[in-house]
């Protein structure tokens, strides 16, 4: 592991204070700012010649990723799809610092984080990132509150409750706040680890097939939340999908194939239609672009 001097953040500005002028802003008014990019800033995630090998046996090398190029922006959502095995999930956990690179470079924040140690890079995603994983990560045999709790008393901050339960009601599970995690449906655990992350408010959002075991209602609650968070203008949502829906309503889609970028993106201002490049390889048919309509 690769040791060396980092840049500093991005630049940062004093908290808003104010409701967000894209989406939902009521729902995330009264949740503070830490970071305010200025439109010069830096975007929150950039990946250069990325390339993920893994060893099988001995003497065998197989390379998941190749070469890919990848930014994120400030107030967009993010989805990254393809057909199973393309590399979609590698990517993810490469950008955030998941998992180590074989080459190339990731920035988050301004942060070299794929030249940072291990006790560092945990340290920079439990400040700064936040995650939803397909597993959940719930603990078990605590109930729906303790593991909201939790993350803030590892920290020793106040739990912020009336945020917590304004976003555990705008995804439905309200009712199960002193529920015991081991008694909910996939799709609740679900809910509850989103909960968990947006309620700690972290400047980008990384999530592995946020809706995969999710109904269609629940799958709506769910994108509609994280799409009101990323559309903050000092936020981000990076998800990765199999569903044409939920990559439909992002802002921004890298379309994967054999571990390549196969469609290049655009980002296009909320409520506008996406755009693609004509010009561009034809994307594995299974796999959304971006011109999918919304």
């Amino acid at each position: 592991m690769r040791h060396e001097k980092t840049p500093p953040l991005a630049r940062t500005a004093p908290p808003s204070g104010g409701a967000d002028d894209h989406g939902d802003g009521a729902a995330w008014a009264s949740i503070g700012h830490r970071h305010d990019p200025s439109p010069d800033a830096l975007p929150p995630v950039v990946a250069r010649g990325l390339t993920q090998q893994f060893r099988l046996g001995r003497d065998r090398r197989v390379e998941v990723l190749h070469g890919v190029d990848f930014t994120a922006h400030w107030g967009a959502m993010t989805g990254i799809v393809g057909p199973s095995g393309c590399g979609k999930s590698t990517l993810l956990y490469c950008l955030s610092g998941l998992q180590d690179v074989s080459a190339g470079e990731v920035d988050v924040l301004g942060q070299r984080v794929s030249a940072m140690s291990r006790t560092r890079s945990a340290r920079f995603r439990r400040a700064h990132l936040g995650f939803v994983f397909q597993s959940y990560n719930l603990v078990p045999s605590m109930t729906v509150e303790a593991n909201l709790r939790l993350p803030f008393t590892l920290r020793g901050t106040p739990f912020p409750r009336a945020e917590a339960l304004a976003t555990l009601e705008r995804l439905g599970i309200d009712r199960l706040l002193t529920t015991d995690v081991t008694l909910l449906s996939g799709g609740e655990q679900q809910r509850v680890a989103l909960a968990r992350v947006l309620i700690q408010d972290p400047q980008v959002v990384f999530a592995d097939e946020p809706t995969g075991a999710l109904d269609s209602e629940s799958s709506t609650r769910v994108v509609d939340d994280l799409q009101a968070f990323a559309r903050r203008p000092d936020r981000a949502v990076i998800l990765v999908t199999h569903s044409r829906e939920v990559a439909a309503r992002c802002d921004r889609v890298a379309a994967m194939k054999d571990g390549r970028i196969a469609t290049p993106v655009s980002v296009t201002p909320p409520g506008s239609t996406p755009t693609s490049d004509h010009n561009a390889p034809a994307p594995d048919t299974t796999a959304p672009t971006t011109g999918i309509s919304r």
